[in-house]
C-alpha cells in the first residue's frame, strides 16, 4: 500500500428525515447496508444499467404509498409492496445521492435469492473516523481517498428491526478482513441524516414489519 493511500447517507421536516432514513436503511441496511460500479467477486451485471427516472418515479410512488399507511394506520390491515431493483437503485442515483452525507459519492445494489449485493464509493478524507476506538483510528490512518467497498451478506429484516450480516467483501480489487469493512460501513451509517449503524438491529421506518429479498426485487411487509 502507497504512502498515499495510508493518510488518511438544518434540519429536515418529520417526513423528509423518514424518506431519507428509508433510503438509507435499504441502502445500507439493513445497511448499507450497506453499495456505482459492478458488484465485486464474480458478479457479471451491472446494476447501473438499469436507472431511469421512470423507475426513480415508480420507487418514490411506492415509499410515498408506504409513508401514508404508517400515517393512517388501520388496526389489523396490512399492505405489502413489491420493489425492483431498478426501482431501487434509480430512487438512490436520481432522488437522493444529492442528500447523502459527503463521505458517500455513491450507492447500488444486487438483490439475491435471500442474499444483498452492494457496491459503495467513499471519501475517506470525508468520512472523518475520529473516535476513540483503536480499530476507527487504524481505519482512517490506513486510508485515504476515494475507494470503492464492495459488500455481500444478509437482510435480516423482521419482527420491525434490520440489520446487516456481513459475509464477504472487498476494498477496490483486493480482500479486506470483515472486522474493517464492518467498521466502515458503521461509520459511513452514523454520518447520514439521521444517523444508524447498518451492522445492528435498528426499528424500520414506516411501521415496517419484514421484508423479503428475491433474485432483482424486494417485498416489504407493513
Amino acid at each position: 500500500m502507497s504512502r498515499d493511500s495510508r493518510r488518511l447517507l438544518p434540519e429536515p421536516p418529520p417526513s423528509f428525515s423518514l424518506t431519507r432514513r428509508f433510503a438509507g436503511w435499504l441502502a445500507v441496511l439493513a445497511a448499507l447496508h450497506l453499495l456505482s460500479a459492478a458488484i465485486a467477486a464474480g458478479s457479471a451485471s451491472d446494476p447501473s444499467q438499469g436507472i431511469s427516472k421512470a423507475a426513480a418515479d415508480a420507487c418514490s410512488a411506492k415509499v410515498k404509498k408506504m409513508e401514508d399507511f404508517a400515517a393512517n394506520a388501520v388496526p389489523g390491515k396490512k399492505q405489502t409492496l413489491r420493489f425492483s431493483q431498478d426501482e431501487v437503485n434509480s430512487y438512490l442515483a436520481l432522488e437522493l445521492s444529492s442528500k447523502y452525507s459527503p463521505s458517500l459519492k455513491s450507492l447500488m445494489f444486487t438483490f439475491e435469492e435471500a442474499k444483498l449485493q452492494g457496491n459503495a464509493v467513499i471519501d475517506f478524507d470525508r468520512l472523518g473516523m475520529r473516535t476513540a476506538k483503536l480499530l476507527s483510528k487504524i481505519v482512517a490512518m490506513m486510508f485515504s481517498g476515494s475507494h470503492r467497498l464492495s459488500a455481500r451478506g444478509k437482510l435480516v429484516a423482521q419482527s420491525g428491526k434490520a440489520n446487516f450480516q456481513l459475509e464477504e467483501a472487498r476494498f477496490d480489487d483486493t480482500s479486506l478482513p470483515n472486522f474493517l469493512v464492518e467498521e466502515i460501513i458503521t461509520a459511513v451509517g452514523r454520518k447520514q441524516r439521521p444517523p444508524f449503524d447498518p451492522m445492528q438491529p435498528s426499528q424500520m421506518p414506516y411501521r415496517i414489519e419484514k421484508v423479503e429479498l428475491h433474485s432483482g426485487y424486494i417485498r416489504i411487509y407493513q
